[in-house]
């Protein structure tokens, strides 16, 4: 195809997605979809780089970039008034790209219309804006994004699986998770499970007695427990309750690229309906969720090894110890 842009040989699509860890992640399959059903060979991520830094060379996601590089808001002026000039860095942003899924702008409609425009300007496209979450739909929500997909596509996803692991670790993730693990003073060939008790919300924290009572007990199972304490569990918990984390080997500080690595070379995880939770999820690790007041039949994380403790609002903001036995049986079932 020979256009102002040059001459493309080969198939690309964009997601373009605001969102942080776990949002992305439960968006990740897109990308899968486009390569497997509608033949794209690459795959672009526009978002916020320090969320999804860790997907090239590991997913189906060949390239990402910052939404700061581009002047999205430009895409929310009204229609009547929106324009491109010759040369237009918007218009190159977007050249190229047979597919472009956009999880921005969706309560917007002069957003989807600019938008349209501005990727038509090079060639015609599929462009589909999806909302992050869709109330009346029931199931999860992944699975939301990908019907759509499909709908607007007129393709099937009979017979389609969500690959597993989303994340493939490269082997240099190996060494350098053990290297990590080692520096804690931990044989990284002992049975490993990491716990965060922390999210980005602290509604969606079970309380932290309760992690720390699992911990004791995955001792007595023989298992090494390090903790995963980043920025917001610091300033979150009270100085008692971190001292006594501390009791543990325990990271903190780490890059998201980091946290995957150590994941990598454990063999369990333990978290809140968190980023971190759907990041071992999605490399396949036995994952144990612990949900309060989100719905894990929408937002559960994706993989192969996951279980869900659901637990009622006042039970989850509290110490219980049935409730730890009963998550601790959990996770021996994928152990």
């Amino acid at each position: 195809m020979e256009a102002i842009f040059g001459k493309q040989t080969y198939r690309k699509g964009l997601i373009l997605h605001p969102g942080a860890i776990g949002d992305c992640l439960l968006a990740l399959p897109t990308a899968s979809l486009m390569k497997q059903r509608l033949g794209i060979e690459q795959v672009d991520w526009i978002g916020r780089t320090e969320y999804i830094e860790f997907y090239p060379g590991r997913s189906a996601v060949d390239r990402i970039r910052s939404l700061d590089s581009i002047p999205l808001h430009r895409l929310f002026q009204k229609t009547e008034s929106f324009e491109v000039q010759e040369h237009d860095p918007l218009v190159y942003s977007f050249a190229g790209y047979e597919q472009v899924v956009s999880f921005l702008g969706h309560e917007n409609p002069d957003f989807e219309q600019n938008l349209l425009f501005t990727v038509h300007c090079s060639q015609s496209a599929q462009v589909l804006v999806l909302p992050p979450d869709k109330e009346s739909y029931k199931g999860p929500i992944g699975r939301f994004y990908l019907e759509e997909i499909a709908a607007e596509n007129q393709i099937s996803l009979d017979n389609w699986q969500t690959p597993s692991p989303l994340l493939e670790p490269h082997p240099t993730d190996f060494s350098a998770g053990r290297e990590q693990i080692q520096q804690l003073g931990i044989n990284p060939d002992r049975s490993i499970v990491l716990i965060h008790p922390g999210s980005g919300g602290q509604t969606k924290c079970w309380a932290a007695e309760n992690f720390i009572l699992l911990a004791q007990m995955l001792r007595q199972e023989r298992y090494e427990v390090i903790f995963l304490l980043g920025p917001a569990e610091r300033e979150r918990f009270s100085v008692r309750t971190l001292r006594t984390f501390h009791q543990y080997p325990y990271f903190s500080e780490l890059s998201l690229t980091q946290i995957l690595q150590v994941l990598a070379c454990s063999d369990g995880y333990v978290g809140n309906d968190s980023g971190i939770t759907h990041l071992a999820a999605a490399l396949a690790k036995p994952t144990l969720a612990v949900f309060g007041p989100t719905d894990p039949a929408k937002f559960a994380p994706v993989g192969p090894k996951v279980r869900i403790l659901r637990l009622e609002r006042t039970l989850f903001k509290q110490f219980s110890e049935p409730c730890v036995h009963q998550a601790l049986t959990l996770l021996r079932e994928i152990l």
